[in-house]
């Protein structure tokens, strides 16, 4: 029996660590080819809806980077304290939250953008500066308290002894249903602000192109976080069951597929970030003499409407 049960678990951890370094090596790519062109187009750096965009993709970038260390040193054996298993765990858990609020806040932030044109540049710009912080607070919150509370509930010796199983500190009872009603939460806010925005949208008419075009978007990302949140809630749910090793291979690789497309579903599909990605540099060979010659060229961008200065650089974004 503890034969068997090593096996499962040795496939589950190999498949989790592929699956993890697959989708960091994805995410990665797209977060840097994303986030580098924001920040050098001016008009998509001043958006809101950009910047939590790369906040997300920084987010998941980290998330499935620690994800490929937790499940690589349990696939490997690897023997480390314990605290530090702990604390790789909870950092992990905290930007899987961070994901999770970023998600509800692209979402909060279109109902406001489409639901109320005229007051969304006062309430967004108010609080521009403090999603980040009430981000960061809201998501560390559980993982904090539980990694505490199960330090003090243990020795030192305890602590510091080393464990090539890398437990996690956050499979506690009440850890699980905390995590149970925040993914809850987040999402009841993101299907009310969609509701929202096809109100908004049925009350302007069902044959505008963009109202189309709108219902098409919820469409696409409700079945995005339908993949991305159903396999959560259903690994916390569970907890540590070694029996349910197919179930948890399942739940990974639909998060996995639900998590690789979100530079696609939240960025690429729209034709403004696409259009600017084909002005930004790349990479070419030139012919010299008859031999070729590996050399980078940098594509300059001839601005349509005149070039804009430092100083307006700091207006734009601040008006």
């Amino acid at each position: 029996m503890n034969s068997s049960n090593e096996t499962s678990d040795y496939i589950l951890y190999a498949v989790k660590t592929s699956v993890y370094l697959i989708d960091f090596i994805i995410t990665a790519a797209c977060s840097y080819v994303i986030i580098s062109t924001v920040q050098q187009e001016l008009g998509l750096k001043c958006e809101t809806r950009y910047t939590l965009l790369c906040q997300h993709l920084i987010y998941a970038t980290i998330y499935f980077a620690l994800g490929t260390l937790t499940n690589g040193s349990r696939l490997f054996n690897i023997n480390s304290p314990r605290i530090l298993c702990w604390i790789l765990l909870a950092v992990q858990v905290t930007f899987a939250q961070c994901i999770m609020l970023t998600l509800t806040l692209m979402s909060l932030n279109a109902c406001l953008a489409i639901c109320y044109p005229l007051r969304y540049n006062s309430l967004v710009d108010s609080a521009k500066k403090k999603i980040t912080a009430i981000t960061w607070i809201l998501a560390i919150q559980n993982p904090l308290w539980s990694t505490i509370y199960q330090s003090l509930n243990v020795p030192l010796a305890y602590l510091i002894e080393k464990d090539n199983s890398c437990p996690n500190p956050m499979n506690g009872l009440a850890s699980r249903q905390i995590g149970i009603v925040f993914i809850l939460l987040c999402f009841v806010s993101i299907v009310l602000s969609y509701c929202l925005i096809y109100r908004e949208g049925k009350r302007a008419g069902h044959f505008v192109t963009s109202n189309v075009q709108a219902r098409k978007t919820i469409l696409i990302h409700g079945v995005q976080l339908s993949f991305f949140i159903v396999p959560v809630l259903i690994t916390i749910g569970l907890g540590n069951m070694s029996q349910l090793t197919t179930l948890y291979l399942v739940n990974t690789a639909i998060f996995s597929v639900a998590q690789c497309l979100s530079p696609v579903v939240y960025g690429l599909r729209f034709k403004e970030l696409r259009n600017k990605l084909v002005k930004t540099k790349f990479c070419c060979c030139s012919i010299r003499n008859g031999k070729e010659i590996g050399r980078v060229i940098q594509l300059s961008e001839y601005p349509a409407a005149g070039t804009v200065t430092d100083t307006q650089n700091g207006q734009a974004c601040n008006p």
